[in-house]
């Protein structure tokens, strides 16, 4: 019965508390790797405390983890295509990033941030804009300013050059929260300088006035 499996799902992170690392790794993870292929109503549970789960798993090895993140994107793929929950939990994985490596991070997690970013559910788009600042973070964070410059002219050229306003909105936004990343001395100010500050700039002359708003907030924190 699937409601049995989806009681399960939301507390299979407090049963491998209690059995401890072995037994989960040998017992509960093939249970866990089912419900990730189950009915959305038992997936939701896995995925709400995938990050719970996964922390308790340090005994698998580095790429038995790694699996889980290409498993990532089958949640982007619901049975119901209205079922934006899904796509909300999977942008607040946010604690996720610290379980794996920042070029792991890069190579799984942006690409989803970014498909996340652009959704169609405005709850979906806000919370995934949290989600790549803190990638963002993670990149500048392990020293890997290549990739982070890499990320930031793949955001400009996905969102502030968008055709679409909400992009737009979008590009400020995230200028505005990378703002207080650099306060804290986890990214370079010259990187926000050069890279993200002249297309910001260039905003504050869009025609659509909730764009020009975003642009005034990030400014005003400068």
């Amino acid at each position: 019965q699937w409601k049995v499996r989806r009681t399960l799902a939301f507390s299979i992170h407090e049963l491998a508390v209690i059995l401890g690392d072995q037994l989960t790794a040998a017992d509960l993870v093939p249970i866990f790797n089912g419900f990730l292929k189950d009915l959305d109503e038992v997936r939701i549970g896995v995925l709400k405390h995938l990050y719970d789960f996964l922390k308790l798993l340090q005994l698998l090895h580095a790429d038995k983890r790694r699996e889980y993140l290409y498993q990532l994107q089958e949640f982007m793929v619901t049975d119901n295509s209205r079922n934006w929950r899904f796509r909300y939990e999977l942008a607040q994985l946010i604690l996720i990033i610290e379980l794996y490596s920042h070029y792991d991070v890069y190579d799984y997690l942006r690409q989803i941030a970014l498909t996340l970013c652009s959704d169609k559910v405005s709850e979906v788009r806000w919370i995934s804009y949290k989600l790549v600042v803190e990638i963002l973070q993670k990149l500048y964070a392990c020293g890997a300013d290549d990739l982070g410059l890499n990320f930031i002219n793949e955001l400009t050229v996905r969102f502030c050059h968008c055709p679409k306003w909400v992009g737009r909105q979008a590009f400020a936004f995230i200028c505005q929260l990378l703002k207080a990343v650099v306060e804290e001395d986890c990214m370079p100010m010259d990187q926000f300088s050069q890279h993200l500050l002249p297309s910001l700039l260039d905003l504050s002359s869009d025609p659509v006035a909730n764009v020009r708003v975003l642009v005034a907030k990030a400014l005003r924190q400068s």
